[in-house]
């Protein structure tokens, strides 16, 4: 592990110079640990350089949603995240580093080397190795914005939410060219599946725990399809819910009609298509007053489920029989749902939200086959 992130430190040192256009030498791959420490404190003073002059530029500047702070944004964001990267301390935010520099790295390899030579060219008095960047995530993006928009509707408080662990996958924020599944870590057997065309709202959560039991480096990625009310309820109460629960607003959790009964389990999958169908994550009738449109709506929430407490089981949709073919192709319906009834063995990071337009005739459809097609599932 020590290594790789010494392999990202430098990758990602690479990557500051050329985005914010430093006038710096790259040290090469193989130089000494000296000679690239030395490389990257020249890299803090001209970041803060150019950071402190764009302060100066803002005091002139009335217009929030200028290029320039923008911009200043950005900049700030990259020096707060190769400090975290140096210090070590908070793993979940190093995670996510490695994995956006490692994205960014192969967004890199597939762009045209004559691009590649044109922007070396803008710099060749300084003699700076240039590596292009590509924008992974829009400045504006619209779908992000709808789907902000349906969680203020929720209006849950806003303390229970970590916004720098917002992630957009639409088909601009993460393009059709990204993999669809990483191996997050040697320890961690369970891939981790893209949830393409969903965006994932950054939950908080007891770093001391995830600390303690290394989550970040050993837990296993899930997802939990369920109703707004009882994602609340679980988010706020750090725990899973299991049926028989009380749940905050003083309703009770009940097995959901047409889930198999006497099953007070909590049922989980590696995979968002399987916990995202409609017996587990029930279809929101949604309005838009951003572009008066009606989308259906689907709110999973993202797990960090521990090794080893979970029962691996086939799905219970009747899925093969009725389609003939998996739900995913990456992981077979014969391991695509698990099951546990220990609390404190899952964690709740992100809550997943996808839209899709949609007449109101089409929802009502939706909603009227789900529940006229699909029997004997669990909740």
């Amino acid at each position: 592990m020590e290594n790789k992130l010494t392999k990202i430190r430098r990758t990602f040192a690479a990557q500051l110079t050329g985005k914010h256009k430093l006038k710096l030498i790259i040290p090469h791959n193989d130089s000494s640990d000296s000679i690239f420490e030395v490389f990257i404190n020249e890299m803090f003073n001209q970041l803060h350089r150019k950071r402190t002059k764009q302060d100066e530029e803002l005091l002139r500047e009335s217009n929030r949603n200028s290029p320039l702070f923008i911009q200043r944004k950005q900049l700030q964001k990259d020096i707060e995240d190769f400090l975290i990267l140096n210090k070590r301390q908070d793993a979940r935010a190093v995670q996510e580093i490695i994995e956006r520099v490692e994205r960014m790295t192969m967004l890199n390899r597939k762009y045209d080397i004559r691009e590649v030579k044109s922007i070396s060219q803008l710099n060749t008095q300084y003699q700076s190795t240039i590596i292009p960047t590509v924008k992974m995530f829009t400045v504006s993006c619209s779908y992000r914005a709808l789907c902000s928009e349906l969680l203020e509707r929720f209006d849950w408080p806003s303390e229970l939410f970590a916004s720098e662990y917002d992630r957009c996958f639409c088909k601009t924020c993460y393009p059709l060219t990204m993999p669809n599944v990483y191996q997050s870590n040697i320890e961690n057997k369970y891939p981790i599946i893209i949830p393409r065309n969903w965006m994932k709202f950054g939950l908080k959560i007891d770093e001391v725990q995830a600390k303690i039991h290394q989550i970040w480096d050993k837990w296993a990625m899930s997802y939990h399809g369920t109703l707004p009310n009882a994602a609340l309820s679980m988010i706020k109460h750090r725990q899973i819910c299991l049926p028989g629960d009380k749940l905050l607003d003083g309703t009770h959790l009940t097995i959901r009609p047409g889930h198999i009964p006497d099953q007070k389990a909590f049922f989980t999958s590696p995979t968002i298509r399987y916990a995202a169908q409609n017996h587990y994550a029930t279809p929101l009738e949604f309005t838009s007053q951003i572009d008066k449109c009606v989308y259906t709506a689907k709110i999973v929430l993202r797990c960090r489920q521990m090794p080893g407490s979970f029962t691996i089981q086939g799905e219970t949709l009747n899925n093969s029989r009725i389609n003939g073919a998996d739900f995913c192709d990456i992981i077979p319906d014969e391991q695509i749902e698990w099951k546990t009834d220990k609390r404190g063995t899952v964690i709740f990071d992100g809550l997943c939200v996808r839209l899709t337009p949609v007449s109101n005739q089409t929802f009502h459809n939706t909603i009227y086959q789900s529940h006229a097609n699909q029997t004997n599932v669990h909740n």
